[in-house]
């Protein structure tokens, strides 16, 4: 996950391999209403930023707001 702007979280994004990123906005604008399972292996994919762990979207969140029945993401950090 690329960092993002702590007062736009909604613009944190993914650095894709095309070079584009792909923003948790234009995740959570995607509908996706079969979508079934999403299991997240990357660390911290489940986690908000320090200041408010439990208000900020983050990656698992976007998902499921993005039509996913069910989501696992991880809070564990990469050490």
């Amino acid at each position: 996950m690329a960092s993002g702007d702590k007062d736009q979280p909604f613009l944190a994004s993914l650095r894709l391999h095309s070079g584009n990123r792909l923003t948790l906005l234009d995740l959570i604008q995607a509908r996706l209403p079969g979508a079934e399972l999403a299991f997240l292996s990357a660390c911290h994919s489940a986690a908000g930023d320090g200041i408010t762990p439990d208000e900020t979207i983050h990656l698992a969140a976007a998902l499921q707001f993005c039509g996913f029945r069910s989501v696992v993401g991880t809070l564990w950090a990469n050490v």
